[in-house]
C-alpha cells in the first residue's frame, strides 16, 4: 500500500556499507531531456507493434511538428558495425532522421554562430530496434557510430532537396579533434 511519498509502505529499506548516490527521479524521457542541450534539435521514440512475427512502427504522422516542413528528398543510409559515419553538417537543410535498426550512437555539436547553445553536444543511443525520430537543424554537426554486430540503417528525409552539383554538406573527419568529442564507450 502506497503511502503519500508514493514509496511502498510495505518494503521497508535495509542498511548497506556503499550507499552510493540514488538515481534522480524521472520526469520527462531521456531523449527529450537531451534534446534540449542544443536550440532547435526535437527526438521523440516511437512505440511500435511487436510479435512473434515481427513488428510495425508508424513513424509518418502529419500532425507531428517533426512534419511541419515538406518533404522533398528522402533517402535510407547505413553504417556498419565498429564505423562512425561523420562528422557532417549542412548550412541548406535540415535532416530529419528515422532511426530504423542497431546499435547505434548518434552525437550532434553545435557549430553555430550566435547560437545560445553552441559548443553543446546531445547524445542518443539505440539498441536493436529502437526506433526514433530525430530532427537535426541547419549548422549541427551529426555523426553515427555503430558499437553492435549488425547494419545500422536510418532514413533521412531532408528538407532541400539533394543537388549533386551543388551538395549541401561540409565534413570533419571523427578521428581529427576538430570537434572535441571522445568516442570511447565506457562502463559505469
Amino acid at each position: 500500500m502506497p503511502n503519500d511519498s508514493g514509496r511502498n509502505s510495505l518494503v521497508a529499506e535495509i542498511p548497506v556499507s556503499l550507499p552510493g548516490k540514488p538515481d534522480a527521479a524521472r520526469t520527462e524521457e531521456p531523449d527529450e531531456v537531451m534534446a534540449r542541450n542544443i536550440a532547435g534539435v526535437r527526438a521523440e521514440r516511437l512505440a511500435g507493434y511487436h510479435d512473434h512475427r515481427g513488428s510495425l512502427v508508424p513513424f509518418m504522422d502529419f500532425t507531428r511538428p517533426f512534419w511541419n516542413e515538406p518533404i522533398v528528398h528522402a533517402y535510407e543510409f547505413t553504417i556498419r558495425p565498429g564505423r562512425i559515419k561523420g562528422w557532417g553538417m549542412h548550412r541548406r537543410q535540415a535532416d530529419r532522421y528515422f532511426v530504423q535498426t542497431g546499435d547505434l550512437r548518434i552525437v550532434l555539436h553545435d557549430g553555430r554562430e550566435g547560437s545560445p547553445t553552441k559548443n553543446a553536444f546531445c547524445e542518443f543511443w539505440f539498441a536493436g530496434s529502437g526506433s526514433l525520430l530525430l530532427y537535426i537543424p541547419q549548422g549541427v554537426w551529426h555523426a553515427t557510430l555503430n558499437w553492435g554486430t549488425t547494419l545500422g540503417r536510418i532514413v533521412n528525409f531532408g528538407t532541400a532537396r539533394f543537388d549533386p552539383a551543388d551538395p549541401d554538406k561540409a565534413r570533419i573527419d571523427p578521428h581529427s579533434g576538430v570537434i572535441p568529442f571522445d568516442w570511447t564507450i565506457r562502463d559505469g
